[in-house]
């Protein structure tokens, strides 16, 4: 069952986050952000947070997410995993990262932003996922991370939340 949805929720992610050529890196990212300046510990109960304000900022969490979801998420990552025969959405440009240490040395690509993802988590039920989406450029030290809360309506996967780790 997983086969079937896990394409489904990394096309609505890059539709949500990456441009048409952007570059992803063909393995996953078993880095998984679980601490920020913000929140020291991003568990299941502090990502459930409906809406708090800290120093002034509001933060929205996924008030919805399951502890199956984000259990199946931290267990499917423990692991990198080739990417490339998951991928259907055709919109950016997936490379090893053989190639990818190649082409940061580039100057032609210093402002490419280079993302990873990790594996979706998914509920029991498939309707509900958690995906980690990070970008970077070569250029400049920008990089930002997201995680991003999904539901399916039957059809297709949407975006419901983004949840930002970092931004710099």
């Amino acid at each position: 069952m997983r086969s079937q949805h896990e394409p489904q929720v990394f096309s609505a992610a890059i539709k949500n986050l990456i441009m048409q050529g952007d570059i992803l890196c063909e393995t996953s990212n078993n880095y998984l952000i679980t601490k920020t300046s913000l929140i020291p510990d991003l568990s299941w109960d502090n990502l459930r947070i409906p809406e708090i304000s800290i120093y002034g900022m509001s933060l929205i969490g996924f008030p919805h997410l399951r502890k199956e979801t984000y259990d199946n998420w931290i267990f499917i990552n423990s692991q990198p995993s080739f990417l490339t025969p998951l991928m259907t959405n055709s919109q950016v440009n997936l490379i090893s990262k053989e190639d990818l240490k190649k082409l940061e040395n580039r100057t032609d690509h210093l402002w490419s932003t280079i993302y990873t993802l990790t594996r979706p988590g998914f509920s029991q039920d498939f309707l509900q996922a958690l995906i980690q989406i990070t970008g970077y450029c070569a250029a400049i030290p920008c990089s930002y991370g997201n995680l991003l809360y999904l539901e399916s309506t039957g059809e297709q996967w949407q975006v419901k939340s983004s949840y930002g780790l970092y931004n710099q």
